[in-house]
């Protein structure tokens, strides 16, 4: 039971530190996913700078982004699938689990802190998210991007400065929301950081062959 990704040119990491740059590439693909469906719907941006350009350079990016991420990273449904199905015993799903498992690990890291964070129904702005976890990681914490080249096409500063105009533009309740965005981001980057990952698989064989030993 092989589980499609539906990914045209998916970037498979090996090391671990690089599978938690994709798993964060996997929530911002689903945040950016999510945002560009209801921008379609409501046919309106969550953010309107009074300079139409901040807007418009903030939004095409953010597209652009959700594009390159679509062709080379997985979409979060493919990891439920996983998890969904992860007791299956037949042996070549077992093997992709095993693979994917930090992936998982990793993902799930970020989402109990989205989970712990944030109301079912509160205000917030995932496009402030998107680009400060972005900048933080690859600029502040110096991750490397090499796997994904079109991340080092993006300019960061330039975006959080518009982010911040925008802030400077609005009444207090919404300075108040990009800030608590800003911190929110600070918080899913570092318990990236400290999210660690076990082989539970061999964990549990290394166990058996222990106690096999003893006896």
């Amino acid at each position: 039971m092989i589980m499609n990704h539906k990914c045209p040119n998916r970037i498979k990491p090996i090391l671990l530190r690089e599978q938690k740059t994709e798993a964060l590439l996997v929530f911002i693909r689903t945040l950016l996913e999510q945002l560009f469906v209801k921008i379609q719907k409501q046919n309106s941006v969550n953010l309107q700078a009074k300079n139409v350009e901040d807007t418009k350079v903030i939004y095409t990016n953010l597209k652009n982004i959700k594009e390159e991420l679509e062709n080379c990273v997985v979409p979060v449904e493919y990891l439920k699938s996983l998890i969904v199905n992860k007791h299956n015993t037949n042996k070549a799903f077992r093997i992709l689990f095993d693979k994917e498992e930090p992936l998982i690990v990793y993902y799930n890291s970020l989402l109990k802190v989205m989970e712990s964070k944030l109301s079912i129904g509160e205000r917030w702005l995932p496009e402030v998210i998107i680009i400060s976890t972005l900048s933080q990681w690859l600029l502040e914490e110096e991750k490397s991007s090499t796997l994904y080249p079109f991340l080092n096409q993006i300019d960061y500063i330039d975006l959080i400065d518009r982010f911040d105009k925008i802030k400077n533009e609005q009444q207090t309740d919404k300075k108040e929301l990009i800030m608590n965005m800003y911190k929110l981001s600070a918080e899913l980057i570092e318990h990236l950081k400290e999210s660690s990952y076990k082989k539970t698989f061999q964990a549990k064989q290394k166990s058996t062959k222990k106690s096999k030993k003893r006896r």
